[in-house]
C-alpha cells in the first residue's frame, strides 16, 4: 500500500493497489493522479448519489475460488440508462471489473489482445459478429457509446466526469462474457463470465431494505 498526501487538502491517500494510478480523495473529492513518485490534482469529482447497489468500496468476494476486493467504482451512462463498473483487484494480482446492470453481474479481468483481435478493425464490427478469444468464440451482443458520470475510490486509469468510450459486450454459449473498451484508439480487453450473486460470496456489502 502506497500513501501520499492529497495536493488539495493534505489528507493522506492510501493507494491500496500498485495497479491504481488514479483516486478520488474521500475528504475533498479531488481527482488525484499518481505519476511515479509524485501526485497531481486534476480537479474535483462531484459526489455520486446513492443507488440500489449492494456493493461498496471495501466489499470482498470470491470468483472461481480466488478472493478479490472492490477498491473503486465508475458510474457510466448510455442512451438507455446507467450501470456501475466496480474496479476489483484479486488476491493473485489481476485487475478486473465487476459490472452491475439491472440485477445482472459479470466479472472480467484484463487480458492481452491475441493476434486475431489486434488485426480486427473493431469499428467495422456489427451486432452478431463473432470474435475468437482464448478457448472460446464470443458473439457481440451490444455496442454502445458510454460516458463517465462519476467515480470514487481508486482506478487503473484516469476517468474524469465526461470521459467517453466505445464499449463492445460479447457473450458465449456457456455464460462467458467479454468487454472491449475503446478510448482514443486505445483498446482494453476483459474476459470473464456472468455470475449469480450467491456465488460471489460477498462480505462487507451494503444491506438494502427488503433483503
Amino acid at each position: 500500500m502506497k500513501s501520499c498526501n492529497c495536493p488539495s487538502c493534505g489528507a493522506s491517500i492510501a493507494f491500496q493497489s500498485s495497479l491504481s494510478v488514479y483516486a478520488v480523495c474521500k475528504y475533498c473529492s479531488s481527482m488525484v493522479v499518481r505519476r511515479d513518485l509524485d501526485v497531481e490534482s486534476i480537479g474535483t469529482m462531484a459526489a455520486l448519489p446513492q443507488d440500489m447497489s449492494p456493493f461498496q468500496i471495501g466489499t470482498q468476494g470470491k470468483f472461481d475460488g480466488v478472493g478479490f476486493g472492490i477498491i473503486g467504482r465508475m458510474k457510466l451512462s448510455w442512451e438507455n440508462g446507467y450501470w456501475n463498473e466496480w474496479f476489483i483487484v484479486s488476491e493473485d494480482g489481476r485487475k478486473g471489473w465487476l459490472a452491475e446492470a439491472q440485477g445482472f453481474y459479470a466479472v472480467s479481468f484484463e487480458i492481452e489482445e491475441n493476434a486475431e483481435l489486434k488485426e480486427k478493425n473493431l469499428d467495422s464490427l456489427q451486432l452478431g459478429s463473432f470474435l475468437k478469444f482464448p478457448d472460446s468464440l464470443l458473439k457481440i451482443v451490444d455496442i454502445k457509446e458510454a460516458t463517465c458520470v462519476g467515480c470514487e475510490g481508486e482506478l487503473p486509469f484516469v476517468a474524469p466526469k465526461g470521459r467517453k468510450t466505445k464499449s463492445l459486450d460479447l457473450v458465449g454459449k456457456s455464460g462467458e462474457f467479454a468487454s472491449i473498451e475503446i478510448e482514443n484508439n486505445q483498446r482494453r480487453v476483459y474476459l470473464g463470465r456472468y455470475i449469480e450473486w450467491e456465488y460471489l460470496h460477498c462480505q462487507n456489502f451494503r444491506i438494502l431494505e427488503g433483503w
